[in-house]
């Protein structure tokens, strides 16, 4: 028997489901053209695509598939190319992603991720597996233990570079003409969602690692309290922060100033929800400079971007990526679930933090984003210390 008889013994019947739920992903891609802004690819303008292609893989596709068989790939590719922050999560990908904690170890590498793209690293952290095994801004991760990265999300590719011990993963690194490949240890590299710290002659830096659920009340516990009594100039340091809460990065951003419109979230039909910071800011007569990097974004940027609007705050760095919007997650019956973006963020001046990110007001150059470049570009914008 050869090649496309075998392929003919697939029942018909479930030819006839692939299709119907062909169909159903084409109108649901369709009817998902509505978020404003646009990073994901236009959809088909009917089904006559789809049509087309299913007799060709029925009747002239080298090898017998179980459609069914495919539908997860299908399902990835429906939803993960909607934009950066959807994600369609199989059974053990959604179990990973409802055990997070915050505490996770890593390799130590900060990266971005569109879909049919490979993940880039945006930033390194220092003393980090990943510094010291070679690893570079720019680089991109074409595998990931063992498999392509080219139809991951952005959530898949986190969920599989993390873990909880200091077991290593296996990297393919691409670099120009250069493919490496390495087994990269992970570790806990900030136990604490920040870090806070003082020099003589520097203004204070409080770093952000993640906003989690309790930066605000630990800040208010070790931080405020001296800020308040010194008075000294502060550094906020976000740099390579992606992760934690948008609804923490308001109350954080509650702290530095006070205003009934720090900007809104659009939705499905055009529906705007404001969000405030009512409360009076406790350290709203501290001097402020924040720090960003290509590695910024989400809370970050919700954070860094309403500073610099409503408080005027200075900007400092490179410019950010323009992930600012909020997910809805949906489980699905086969225990699996997907992310869906269902709304996106703009400041009070009607400027999008989706898609456009936050801009610097004082630039570096992506080759000078060390320290010292940074603390040059600052110390002219603050009181003297």
């Amino acid at each position: 028997m050869d090649v496309r008889s075998a392929m003919k013994k697939v029942p018909r019947y479930r030819w006839f489901l692939w299709a119907a739920f062909l169909a159903a992903a084409l109108f649901f891609i369709l009817q998902m053209g509505f978020l404003p802004g646009g990073h994901g690819a236009p959809a088909p303008k009917g089904f006559e695509l789809l049509d087309s292609l299913m007799r060709l893989v029925r009747n002239d596709y080298l090898e017998e598939r179980d459609p069914v068989q495919t539908a997860e790939g299908t399902y990835r590719g429906l939803v993960n190319s909607l934009d950066p922050l959807s994600a369609y999560l199989t059974k053990d990908l959604l179990a990973s992603y409802k055990a997070r904690t915050g505490m996770e170890t890593e390799p130590g590498v900060v990266v971005l991720k569109r879909y049919a793209g490979f993940p880039q690293v945006m930033a390194v952290v220092e003393k980090s597996p990943a510094e010291a095994l070679g690893i570079k801004t720019g680089d991109l991760l074409s595998a990931i233990g063992g498999r392509n990265t080219l139809s991951m999300s952005l959530a898949e590719v986190k969920l599989l570079l993390r873990g909880t011990n200091d077991e290593p993963v296996r990297l393919r690194v691409l670099r120009g003409g250069e493919t490496l490949e390495l087994s990269v240890p992970r570790a806990l590299l900030f136990p604490a969602p920040f870090t806070f710290a003082r020099a003589d002659g520097k203004p204070a830096v409080l770093r952000v690692h993640r906003f989690a659920s309790s930066l605000v009340s630990d800040l208010r516990r070790d931080v405020v309290p001296d800020l308040k009594r010194r008075k000294t100039p502060l550094v906020l340091d976000v740099r390579s922060c992606q992760d934690g809460e948008l609804e923490e990065a308001r109350k954080f951003v509650n702290l530095f100033a006070k205003t009934a419109d720090a900007g809104h979230f659009e939705s499905l039909g055009g529906a705007k929800e404001t969000i405030s910071c009512p409360d009076e800011p406790e350290l709203g007569a501290i001097p402020l400079v924040v720090w960003i990097d290509a590695g910024t974004a989400g809370p970050a940027e919700l954070a860094a971007g309403i500073l610099q609007e409503v408080r005027k705050t200075k900007v400092v760095g490179f410019a950010t990526s323009g992930l600012v919007g909020r997910t809805t997650f949906f489980s699905l019956k086969d225990d699996s679930a997907v992310l869906l973006t269902s709304g996106v963020f703009s400041l009070p001046s009607g400027r999008k933090l989706w898609d456009e990110g936050v801009r610097p007001d004082v630039a570096i150059p992506i080759d000078k984003l060390n320290e010292k470049s940074y603390l040059e570009k600052t110390i002219p914008l603050l009181p003297k210390l």
